[in-house]
């Protein structure tokens, strides 16, 4: 089951993801939640709540 967040970015933040969603054909939303994901994964945060589930 999904479940939509509402984010709040600056105007520059906007149209950097908006410029390069274009480029990547995706759109902007996709983009800000693949990047949010792999950022959560960067900093070890998904792995730790996999272990905790152990």
């Amino acid at each position: 089951m999904s479940i939509q967040i509402r984010i709040t970015v600056s105007k520059e933040i906007d149209e950097i993801l908006g410029g390069v969603s274009k480029k990547l054909g995706k759109k902007k939303s996709m983009l800000a939640r693949e990047l949010m994901e792999q950022k959560l994964y960067d900093l070890k945060i998904i792995q730790k709540s996999f272990e905790e589930l152990k």
